[in-house]
Parts: C-alpha cells; structure tokens; sequence
C-alpha cells in the first residue's frame, strides 16, 4: 500500500493518487485541515482501493499512526507549499515534513519515496534542460530553494539506508483540482468556462511571445505513479514535462477553439524574467515508457469538461 502525503486536497497529490488508482494500487492519503474529496477520487474511495487518514504532514507521530492502522510499503510526498511571512517557519515546514517522512520510511521499511520537486530549479538554463544540468545554490524564491534542499536531502538519505529515494522535477502542471490557479493555462481556461475577462496579473511568462514545458496533470500523475511502482529505477532525478515548449499563442488557440467566443490580449513581447527552458524527458520514457496522452488541445478540453460538469477547481 502507497502513502501519497498530501494527497486528499493538493492540486498533485490528488491527481496523483487517482493515477494510483487506476493502476490498481491500494493508497493512503492524507488530509490536514480541509475535508473536501475530489469527484474523480470518490469512485476509488468507494473501491476501497484509497483510504482517508488526518494527518500533519511534518508530525511523525500522526504518519506513525497511519502505519499502525495500514501496511505502508512505498510513500509518495507531495506535500509543501508552506507559506510563511517570514523565511524560518516556512524552512522549518519542509525540514519538518523531511524528518517525518524518512523516519517513518526508516521504521516501515518501504521499498521506495518519491519525492516531488520543480523544473524551477532551471531558471536562466539556456537551450533544452537535462537531470545532469549543473544546479545554481542561489534562487530567486523560496519555494525553489526549499526544493533544492528536499534533493539533497533526499540524496542522503539513499545513500545512508538504501532505500530507494527519487526526486521528481515537475514542469508546467495545469488541469483539474488546482485551486491556486497561478499559471496562464488554468487562468485562461477558467476565464473562457465562467464567460469573464482572465486576470493576467502577476502570471509568469504569461505574455504573448513566451513559450514553456506545459504539462497536463492527468500526465503528470500518471508519470509520478509509473515511477513510483516502477520495478527498478536507473536514476535518483527525472523529469517530469512534455518535453517541448507551448507558445502561449498555441494556449490560446486552442482555449478558443474549444471555447469559440473566448477573447484575451495577452501583454506583449516576453516576460522580463530569466528563460524557464523546456527539459530533456529521456531517463522518464527509458524507464517507465511513459510519454504524454494529451497534446494541448485535448488537455483543454478535458479541463473545459471537467469545470463544465460543476467542478469549482
């Protein structure tokens, strides 16, 4: 049984743990504060094939209670994003979620952790981005040095146990159950649904001539889980993406063409920020075959579907 931490109400560990799912995998995820179940989760549910449990995710004590109560032979973390006004709570969130993690992966003996990171890490990289790109120490936010901390960690913590521990790189996730809605995709689509104008404030490379590694999150669900229950792995890093840049021209064709009456003028020119480059997917599709099942139209339509049939996210 897989432990997917984060998994009841995140944008990925949702996605990602109906991907469990539909390979036939017995789950666990966690919820902390919010109880709100994901439609798409509910059949699996009702399976008993995912079960519920609270649980913090930087408490050891709540995971170890999950552990008495299930077999837990793999763990999936997800989980981060804590926000802070000040840089040591938030700091303290992910070393906190790391130390749980591994000690309970320790004691339960798991056969693998996969933990997620960010395609962020290649920010100013010029040309297509590999897993052996040399990394900068320096970021410009805190969410990506908090990532590059997990790596690291999460390299150590292989080599002390010898358990297998994966880091996935994740680029350009949009779709279902993201309630942040930061990036252009999710704006646009949900702006064209609810028959409104699109908030293009504060969307990075949002503007007409940026072009980025947009991946929809059925795919990058189901890229997680293949790695995941994957029999062996040849590498600590993947990355998970397309594996080719989207103009943002083409975003929004293909939101027109689904949605016909839709309008946007997106600002000009590029975003005046260094280049996000889009990544090499070869170690990904070598050892689990994976390869994306939605081009850009397809990927729209479903999103437009989904908010269609009453989904607020």
């Amino acid at each position: 049984m897989i432990l997917v931490v984060g998994g009841l109400n995140g944008f990925i560990g949702s996605n990602t743990t109906e991907a469990l799912g539909e390979q036939g995998q017995e789950c666990v995820v966690t919820r902390h504060d919010n109880t709100e179940v994901p439609r798409f989760l509910q059949k699996h549910i009702d399976r008993r094939h995912v079960f519920i449990e609270p649980a913090d995710a930087t408490s050891t004590a709540d995971l170890r209670r999950i552990g008495e109560k299930h077999k837990i032979d793999g763990i999936v973390n997800v989980g981060g994003g804590f926000k802070a006004e000040s840089p040591v709570p938030g700091l303290k969130g992910y070393f906190d979620m790391l130390a749980a993690t591994v000690q309970v992966a320790v004691e339960w003996k798991v056969k693998r952790v996969t933990f997620s990171s960010t395609g962020g890490v290649y920010l100013g990289v010029q040309g297509q981005a590999d897993e052996e790109q040399p990394i900068l120490l320096q970021s410009p936010f805190p969410i990506l040095a908090y990532q590059k901390i997990v790596e690291v960690a999460a390299n150590e913590f292989a080599k002390k146990t010898g358990i297998s521990t994966i880091c996935v790189r994740l680029m350009g996730m949009y779709g279902p159950f993201d309630g942040a809605q930061l990036g252009l995709p999710a704006r646009l689509v949900h702006a064209a649904v609810a028959g409104v104008a699109p908030n293009l404030e504060n969307v990075f490379f949002g503007n007409t001539d940026d072009a980025i590694d947009l991946c929809y999150v059925k795919d990058m669900a189901r890229a997680i889980a293949l790695i995941q229950t994957a029999e062996k792995l040849q590498y600590d890093v993947y990355n998970i993406a397309s594996g080719k840049p989207t103009p943002n021209k083409e975003l929004v064709e293909a939101v027109k063409r689904v949605v016909p009456d839709f309008k946007v003028d997106l600002p000009p020119g590029h975003f005046p920020f260094p280049p996000l480059p889009p990544v090499e997917t070869k170690r990904l599709q070598a050892d689990t075959g994976f390869s994306p099942r939605f081009d850009t139209r397809s990927a729209i339509q479903d999103y437009v579907d989904w908010l269609k049939a009453g989904n607020p996210k």
